[in-house]
């Protein structure tokens, strides 16, 4: 390679390559770089093509200045964020957009949104009640947002990273014991509802994995069950939709009780059709009366009159995967097998938000060291 022929005032070097000339302007953070057979040819396709680079950053430049944040936020969320996240997260996504973002900042220019307007809308939403959780999605709504932004280069940087993420409390776990787990299981054996508490206390499976299960997802004969998907609320319909994460899609070993409630479950249902001549063409191991799928609300009640006829005080459906989580842990089964089997992105949410208060391992903790000091 010879030796580079450099010019002054930005315009660049050229440097022979081969055959040929290479030249490379660098320029206001721009670069081109541009080859032709003589040095003269080579500077001046380098030179035409920064002032076309020129051009359409002016250009984009001018129409950043005029675009208003609301334009760009629902243009961004319908058309393209939309693809990128589960319909329910869409849908509070947009709801947020609507009542608290765009009525504030919606018709703010693009350039001109700063960390102080950020803040403004988290503010107003807190005094006007919102919680913490709200705050925080809100944020990451405008950060997700203002980061497309900054890719098409609207913007130069993105003003939510100077914005502090409003602090969530952690709700209060409240898992059931071991106590009312078999009183809960032991009053509806041999009935619909008990592998349903089988699937919630002992498998821990979210809710929309639950009522998205199909007899194919289930392997009988060797006690497992295959998650690949869920059931879902998309517009006015209940569909099948993927799964939260990729490590939400797994495989859980079943206890030989939970098999055992299946098989029951499996044959009701069989003879059930039978008698009344209902069509279950989804196959799904806990439908509604006319075998599509069943609602999350009534699956709620089930749940809550379960709790009442044992006699166990009132629980979010959610805490059943709580208790499934401490049974585990308190029986010595480590956080990552656990993590696996809840279907956690990563072990340390299985830690922070159903094991932390579980007493059974550090008692034995407690024991080992007490040995030690006898």
């Amino acid at each position: 390679m010879d030796k580079k022929t450099r010019a002054s005032n930005g315009k660049g070097h050229t440097y022979k390559n081969g055959n040929s000339y290479r030249t490379v302007i660098k320029q206001k953070g721009l670069v081109v770089t541009a080859s032709a057979k003589s040095i003269q040819e080579s500077r001046r396709l380098a030179r035409e093509k920064l002032q076309e680079k020129m051009n359409a950053s002016l250009a984009q430049q001018m129409t950043s200045e005029k675009l208003r944040l609301k334009e760009f936020l629902f243009d961004w969320l319908e058309n393209e964020h939309q693809h990128n996240i589960a319909h329910s997260t869409y849908r509070r996504y947009h709801s947020l957009a609507r009542c608290f973002i765009a009525p504030i900042l919606g018709d703010e220019y693009l350039v001109a949104i700063n960390p102080q307007k950020i803040g403004e809308i988290l503010s107003q939403m807190r005094s006007e009640g919102q919680s913490a959780r709200s705050l925080q999605q809100a944020r990451a709504l405008l950060s997700n947002c203002l980061d497309h932004a900054e890719s098409l280069e609207l913007i130069q940087s993105n003003p939510v990273r100077k914005v502090k993420n409003p602090q969530v409390k952690p709700k209060p776990v409240s898992p059931l014991t071991i106590e009312e787990v078999k009183r809960l299981l032991e009053t509806y054996k041999g009935t619909f509802m008990g592998a349903r508490l089988h699937v919630a206390l002992v498998c821990g499976l979210r809710q929309g994995e639950a009522l998205g299960l199909t007899w194919n997802d289930i392997d009988l004969e060797n006690g497992l069950i295959h998650l690949n998907r869920q059931a879902q609320r998309v517009g006015r319909e209940t569909k099948f939709v993927p799964l939260k994460t990729v490590r939400s899609q797994r495989t859980v070993v079943l206890a030989e009780e939970s098999v055992h409630s299946l098989r029951i479950l499996r044959n009701l249902q069989t003879s059930h059709h039978l008698v009344s001549g209902s069509n279950f063409e989804n196959e799904l191991v806990f439908p509604g009366s006319d075998g599509s799928f069943k609602s999350s609300q009534e699956d709620y009640r089930d749940w809550q009159k379960a709790l009442k006829l044992c006699g166990i005080s009132p629980r979010r459906l959610h805490d059943a995967r709580h208790t499934a989580a401490t049974l585990m842990y308190s029986q010595g089964v480590g956080i990552e097998t656990i993590s696996r089997a809840l279907g956690h992105s990563s072990s340390a949410i299985t830690s922070r938000l159903y094991v932390h208060s579980a007493e059974e391992p550090l008692r034995r903790a407690a024991e080992v060291v007490n040995l030690l000091l006898e």
